[in-house]
Parts: structure tokens; C-alpha cells; sequence
């Protein structure tokens, strides 16, 4: 399940939102204190409140709209047969006539994904005209259903109905409310609960001691990995632990300082803890048991360190892709931190709130703090070893490169972009440049972090230019092999499956063979011929020599007739992941490069 759009309308501060589209991934939700954006986000939830739109002019109850919630809501078939099992009872979906009303709802069933629009209202559930799926419109006051009956742990057509029966919106309230969490920024006392066995988080994460405690007894592997997570995020936790409170038999979850657990005494109650500790191991339980769920967070900033943010959003991306989070928040830091997929600013005037949708590619210029030495100090707090690096997209994805060869970043390291965007795409690689950074960086972690080293790209440098920089530095400056990161990036299948995946109409047109002959093409020619091109996309030294990133976006531009660009930041990941899953080896001396930073400051 995922929420495509939403629209809000006489709700808060909001007489109408407009549409507000949303992403796979990560979106965010951004404005300053008290601009509405937790109100949108109550939004979404299933307990919508009756607090009507006010102005000047009308306040009102009685003569102000109830207000309306719209959603777009895309779900695979596969999804709505299991909440109908679940449910069981009769389930009615609607067909446009009644010869091939069976074969109809069957195939609906068989969807890999369909959008339904609902709509819901203070005290109810979600409605829809008929039918809600929007496949087909009425025939004139004749309607048809497949009526279906739970049996045996199967959905068994059952015959037709002539009425306007649909089930869709109670299934998808049903799926609503199974598979949407949200996560506010207020503490949640959820450090106890009475014994019993759960496998899947609650809503109000009541039942966390309970999950946790059937994970660390049945899904041991998945337990220690979200203590390994905790540690990632969180320097001060080293371990946790469910017990029986001896005092009253409740299940306890408790925190240690320390890996080592040897006496409950030298634990902390979870309801003792901070309240981003709750926050996090509530998240990470349901994240990690859930194949695909919707994920709200209410101002992240709020219960959590900068340095734990940036680390949590990499697990997340970094591993827990297949959800959908939406997350608000009025720190410009995250934003640089979570690769989102859309941007939203809300914005309060008066009575009214408004909303609009950002250009991701002028993102870079919220940031505020540090900005003229290109760096987000807050990232070291938290650090005993830092890597810097070129820019966002290595400081994405090294830790997933490393993460996949080697497992998580040895814990107190932080790899960190040392570069804003205008800095270092526009490629001033001189040596005054090199050094300011590395010298400023150097002064400012010298008392914070007890190893740092740095990334560069290779770019036009010789070798003797950087044999003398590495020098300089002592040791501390490493260039990577080749040009710069996208050259190990320039694989025929993996570019095809990102121009299809940015731009479906494209599927068909952008194969692995159209690739490479659009890659050949464009490599004999300038700006991107080099004099090591002996026509091999794979020789290592036209590899290492290439304007890969230039070539990588002129070869999607091309084929999708610019439909699909590619983004730097956005979509190296979406390549590195391809290529790892289907030729890994191709990535070895990537890894082997990234291996090696860490090693220099382990």
C-alpha cells in the first residue's frame, strides 16, 4: 500500500491543501514552527478530529463544512485479497456487467497495483462513489458486483449482485489502519506491557516488549541486527534486553550502556529512557518486520540528535526502502540528510495554511548552518572516526557499499560530505581548494574525533599531483581510482532499468542492447571521447578516465527523450543497488576502495 496524493480540505489551518503528491521513499514535510505541518499529517490518521477551518469572517461551528479527507490510495491486488482473508465475511467488488463479472473481479484481484480514491469525515471511515476503483463508470443505474465469500483460507466467488455494492473502501480502511504508522513527537511510555506473544507492532506501539521479546526468541538474526541499528544510531546504547518486572510480571524492556548486560541494575528502564530511544525501537520493529507499510513521522528533529537523524535515514534508505515514509520537520539539516523523494513546504498566513512542492533541485539552498565551509558540523558530535567525502552521493553510498560486503560501519564512524553542491560539481579541483578544506576540517574535528580521513575524486589530476597532496596531508587524503564515483556506475542494464523505472513508457525502448550502442555512440564523440576509448565499455582505463556522471545523464536523456534525467544523489543509489544484486563482482574494487578508508581510521 501506498498513499499517492492527499487533498485536506476545512480541516485546522487548512481550507483546502490542494492535491499533495507523494513518492515512494522518503517525503518531507517542511516550514516552520506552527505552519501546519502536524496538522496535515493528523491529517492521515484514522482518528481525524472534528476541527473545522476558521477565519475572521467565519468561526462559527454550525455554519463551517466538515472536513474532508481525500487519498489516493495504490495497493496490489495481492494486498486486498489478504485483507479481505483477514476480515473473512462477504466482500462485493464492483464489475461493468454481469457476463464476465467473475473473470473481471478476478483479474482485478490478480493487479499489480490499483488506485483508489476515498474520501473520509470526522467519526467515519472511508467512502467512495461507485465504483471506487474508477475502472469503469455506471451504466446507467444498472450495477454489477462479484460477491465474494471467505472460505478455507481462500476468496470463493459466490455470484453476482445487482446492487451498487463495493467493499473496496472497508478493505482499504481496513488496510488503512493495519499498515500506517505514525510516530508523534511526543514521548511514548511504552516501555511495558503485560505478557503475551506479538509478532507485529501496534499502531500506539503499545505491544513493543511483546514484539520485541518473540524476536529476540524466534527471529534472533532480526533481533541482533536491530540492536546493531541501535548502536548505529545511538552512542550511549550498547545492548538491550526484555525481562519479566519482578514486581508486578509485566514484560520490561530495558536499555544498557554497554554490550555487556551482567546485572538488570546496571540497565534503564526504556520508560526512563530519552524519548528518541522509544521513538527509534518502536520504528525499527515495525520496519523491519512489515514488508510494505506507510511510516508518518512528526518533526524528527524534535526527539532526535542531528548525528542520530542522518544515521537512522541511512539505515532507512540504506536498507528499509520498500516502505513509504512521510516525515515533517523545520530543521534544514534534515533535509541534506534524507535523500527525499518530494519536498513540501508549508506555510501559514493569518488563518490559512498553504502548501507547495519544492524543486529537489534547488534543495541545497535551505541549508543555513555551516554553509560557507560546506559541512554540517553536528555530524561529528556523535563520531570517534570521520570520513569525508566528495559529496552527498558517496556519503550515501559508501556505508550501503560497505554495508554489503563487510556489514555495518564499525560503530563511532561517520562517513560526511565535506562539499556543498556548487563547490564541487562544478569541479574547482585546484590545490588552494583541497588544502582550505582540509585544513579547516582538520583544525574543527581535531578536538571531536579521534581519526579522520578524507575522500576525493581523482578527476583531471596526475599522479604526481596527488602523490605531493597525500603527502601534504600525511597520509590523510585518499583520491578514488577512477574520475569520480559514476565511473564504476556505467553499466548497460542497470542505466536501462533506471530510464524504465523513471520513465515506464520507456519500457521496451530502454534494453541493455539500446544502451550500449547509445554508450558507444556518445563515447566516440565529444565532449566525452578520451584518448583511452579503444571501444571496450568495460576497459578499465577508458572506465577510469570517462566523464561517467555527463555520460550516464546524456545516455537517459536520449533514450527517454528527456524524460528521464538523471540525478546525481538520487539515482548513483538506485544503480549501485541494481549492480550489486546482479553484478557485484563489478563493484569489488569500489568496495575494496571503501574498505580501505575505514580501515585508515578503525
Amino acid at each position: 500500500m501506498r498513499l499517492v496524493s492527499a487533498r485536506v480540505q476545512g480541516f485546522q489551518a487548512f481550507s483546502d491543501s490542494g492535491v499533495i503528491a507523494f513518492s515512494d521513499g522518503i517525503n518531507l514535510i517542511i516550514g516552520q514552527n506552527n505552519a501546519g505541518k502536524s496538522a496535515l499529517l493528523r491529517a492521515l490518521l484514522p482518528n481525524l478530529p472534528d476541527d473545522r477551518h476558521r477565519t475572521a469572517d467565519r468561526w462559527e461551528s454550525h455554519r463551517l463544512p466538515t472536513p474532508t479527507i481525500t487519498l489516493n490510495i495504490e495497493i496490489p491486488g495481492s494486498e486486498i485479497e489478504d485483507c479481505m482473508l483477514r476480515s473473512a465475511g462477504t466482500h462485493y467488488i464492483p464489475t461493468p456487467n454481469r457476463q464476465d463479472c467473475e473473470y473481471y473481479a478476478k483479474t482485478f484481484l490478480e493487479k499489480e497495483s490499483s488506485i483508489i480514491s476515498v474520501k473520509r469525515t470526522p467519526g467515519n471511515q472511508f467512502s467512495a462513489p461507485y465504483p471506487s476503483h474508477g475502472l469503469f463508470e455506471p451504466n446507467n443505474g444498472s450495477f454489477s458486483s462479484a460477491v465474494f465469500n471467505v472460505s478455507n483460507g481462500d476468496t470463493v466467488f459466490a455470484g453476482v449482485s445487482d446492487n451498487a455494492n463495493d467493499s473496496l473502501p472497508q478493505i482499504l480502511w481496513d488496510c488503512w489502519q493495519r499498515n500506517m504508522f505514525y510516530f508523534a513527537a511526543e514521548r511514548m511510555t511504552i516501555g511495558e506491557s503485560s505478557s503475551g506473544y506479538a509478532n507485529r507492532l501496534a499502531q500506539n506501539a503499545s505491544n513493543l516488549p511483546n514484539v520485541l521479546h518473540t524476536l529476540a526468541n524466534e527471529r534472533s538474526d532480526l533481533y541482533a541486527r536491530l540492536v546493531e541499528h541501535l548502536r548505529d544510531i545511538f552512542s550511549t546504547v550498547g545492548n538491550l534486553s526484555i525481562r519479566t518486572k519482578p514486581d508486578n510480571n509485566l514484560f520490561e524492556v530495558l536499555v544498557w550502556p554497554t554490550e555487556v548486560r551482567e546485572r538488570p541494575e546496571l540497565s534503564f528502564p526504556l520508560n526512563a529512557s530519552g524519548t528518541g530511544v522509544s521513538q527509534v525501537i518502536a520504528l525499527l520493529a515495525a520496519i523491519m518486520t512489515l514488508d510494505r507499510a506507510i511510516f508518518i513521522i512528526d518533526e524528527i528533529n524534535s526527539f532526535l540528535h542531528p548525528a542520530a537523524i542522518k544515521n537512522l535515514l541511512r539505515i532507512i534508505q540504506s536498507r528499509y526502502d520498500n516502505h513509504q515514509y512521510i516525515i515533517s520537520t523545520h530543521a534544514p539539516e534534515v533535509i541534506s540528510f534524507s535523500n527525499p523523494k518530494t519536498i513540501h513546504l508549508v506555510s501559514r498566513k493569518g488563518y490559512e495554511s498553504e502548501i507547495k512542492l519544492l524543486d529537489l533541485d534547488r534543495v541545497g539552498n535551505l541549508r543555513e548552518v555551516a554553509e560557507h565551509l560546506g559541512v554540517s558540523m553536528s555530524d561529528v558530535f556523535a563520531a570517534d572516526r570521520v570520513i569525508w567525502v566528495e559529496g552527498p552521493t558517496e556519503e550515501l553510498c559508501f556505508p550501503y557499499i560497505y554495508q554489503h560486503q563487510c556489514g555495518p560501519l564499525p560503530k563511532g564512524t561517520v562517513i560526511t560530505s565535506v562539499a556543498t553542491t556548487g563547490d564541487f560539481n562544478a569541479k574547482r579541483r585546484d590545490r588552494e581548494i583541497v588544502y582550505e578544506v582540509y585544513q579547516r576540517l582538520s583544525a574543527a574535528a581535531a578536538t571531536l574525533v579521534v581519526a579522520v580521513a578524507f575522500s576525493f575524486d581523482s578527476e583531471k589530476l596526475n599522479e604526481s599531483e596527488k602523490t605531493k597532496m597525500q603527502a601534504d596531508s600525511k597520509g590523510l587524503l585518499h583520491f578514488l581510482p577512477r574520475r569520480h564515483f559514476e565511473c564504476y556506475l556505467v553499466d548497460a542494464a542497470a542505466i536501462a532499468a533506471l530510464i524504465t523505472n523513471k520513465d515506464p513508457a520507456s519500457n521496451g525502448i530502454a534494453t541493455r542492447e539500446r544502451v550500449e550502442a547509445e554508450l558507444g555512440a556518445l563515447a566516440n564523440e565529444r565532449p566525452f571521447v578520451v584518448p583511452q576509448w579503444q571501444g571496450n565499455l568495460r576497459d578499465p582505463a577508458w572506465l577510469a578516465s570517462v566523464d561517467a556522471a555527463n555520460l550516464i545523464a546524456a545516455v537517459c536523456v536520449n533514450i527517454s527523450e528527456s524524460r528521464a534525467t538523471f540525478n546525481k544523489k538520487d539515482d548513483s543509489l538506485f544503480l549501485v543497488r541494481h549492480i550489486l544484486k546482479h553484478k557485484p563482482d563489478d563493484l569489488a574494487p569500489l568496495g575494496d576502495y571503501v574498505r580501505n578508508l575505514v580501515s585508515a581510521v578503525s
